[in-house]
């Protein structure tokens, strides 16, 4: 393999913001703003289609899946304006979305199908088969693992479809626990959150080895567990269906710290997180619903109140202005040379790759724009490389236009957070 990669980018504008967050307000039908650092809360903040479900977010859209109306709504985060609706298919009944390099990939729960989004064009580009009543999703290795609930057929052949994203091919079928609706990559391996039944069997959480693609552990957690949010103390946070409890276990020793027999009080029907908060959302039937923030010692920060019925919550992926000099310490380095250069420069980065997922080097003007975003996938590169690996930047955008000459930052992410930081200058 060759060490130097030149790889072609969609180009994407930024807002810097600090913590920002994004509610669906599923009941009220709006989606909801928040700004954690001033408190700010926008609750009409866009106007949704029929009976949203779930959002994905980058740095300058929100897309939100709404379920009734078969289509994904993208959002201007800047502005709370729609861009456009990007229809699915006839009783696709979308659910869930995930965002991967320059595709989104959303579940078609009624017709039992996954379909990609190329979102430079906002057209659905395929589709494929998978099993019965596919719900959420989570991506590892450049595979796509899809949580097939099947409750069309009584829960009885639930499974994680795993599809191969460079063929958009299925690649195998793993049996689950009753009800996988919720999955997250955490430390290289797959974990599912089979919520149950609603009534008689109890929720647990599947934990997938995608080396021989079973389910290698199995925890009894019970209730009616939802989505995951992992902390940066190893603990991995689920919420509860239910809305009333939280459960919690250690994403390396799989030991059980909340369970249905001790949840942490006050739960939530969704979570999320960041590097330093816990943020989790729930409410009652019929009532506005709240997010209230925690620290990573389970303290009650804030709370703040949302729409109706809120469905999903999603944080604004962390942005570095040109203006940041500080990132979190990290085992790696990140060069470039020449430096200043002309044509081209060789961006250079040593990593040290345990418990690496993905890798990302995005370059940035000094008005905080987007002008490249590398993805490094790390199973592509040969094993004698993988702490070692050069990427060429030729000064041009996504269409192969020259940009300006200037000062660009360059910043690599890793298991997307921002890990280090460099400048380089362009002269023309």
């Amino acid at each position: 393999m060759k060490k130097n990669l030149i790889i072609v980018i969609i180009f994407l504008t930024i807002n810097l913001w600090g913590s920002v967050g994004f509610i669906v307000n599923s009941g009220s039908e709006t989606l909801s703003r928040i700004d954690f650092d001033t408190g700010e809360v926008d609750n009409v903040y866009s106007v949704l289609g029929s009976s949203p479900n779930r959002v994905a977010l980058t740095t300058e859209f929100a897309y939100v899946v709404n379920s009734w109306d078969n289509s994904v709504q993208k959002i201007d985060i800047n502005t709370g304006s729609t861009i456009t609706n990007i229809y699915i298919e006839n009783s696709s009944n979308p659910y869930d979305l995930i965002i991967y390099g320059d595709d989104a990939y959303t579940t078609g729960g009624m017709i039992n199908k996954v379909y990609k989004i190329d979102l430079a064009t906002d057209v659905v580009e395929s589709s494929i088969q998978v099993g019965g009543n596919p719900a959420g999703m989570a991506i590892l290795n450049g595979k796509l693992y899809v949580g097939n609930s099947d409750y069309g057929t009584g829960y009885s052949n639930c499974s994680v479809s795993v599809i191969d994203l460079e063929t958009f091919s299925v690649d195998t079928t793993i049996p689950t626990e009753v009800n996988p609706q919720f999955l997250a990559a955490v430390n290289g391996k797959i974990h599912v959150s089979c919520g149950g039944d609603w009534v008689t069997i109890p929720g647990k959480i599947c934990i997938i080895d995608p080396a021989s693609n079973t389910v290698e552990s199995t925890l009894d957690i019970g209730g009616i567990t939802s989505n995951f949010a992992l902390m940066v103390n190893n603990t991995i946070y689920i919420a509860d269906g239910n809305g009333t409890s939280l459960y919690a276990y250690n994403a390396e020793t799989y030991e059980i710290i909340y369970d249905v027999t001790n949840p942490f009080i006050p739960g939530g029907s969704m979570v999320t997180s960041t590097d330093d908060n816990l943020f989790v959302l729930g409410g009652l039937w019929g009532q506005d619903f709240t997010v209230k923030v925690f620290d990573i010692n389970e303290s009650l920060l804030n709370e703040y109140t949302v729409g109706s019925y809120a469905t999903d919550i999603k944080i604004v992926p962390d942005i570095v202005s040109a203006n940041d000099k500080q990132l979190p310490k990290t085992a790696c380095s990140l060069t470039n040379y020449p430096n200043p250069f002309n044509s081209e420069t060789t961006i250079s980065c040593e990593v040290n790759t345990q418990n690496t997922e993905n890798i990302q080097i995005k370059i940035f003007n000094l008005k905080g724009q987007k002008v490249k975003d590398l993805t490094v996938i790390l199973s592509e590169i040969e094993e004698q490389e993988k702490n070692k690996f050069n990427v060429i930047w030729d000064g041009t955008d996504t269409k192969n236009q020259p940009v300006s000459s200037g000062i660009y930052l360059y910043i690599m992410e890793i298991n997307g957070k921002s890990v280090v930081s460099n400048k380089c200058i362009l002269l023309k």
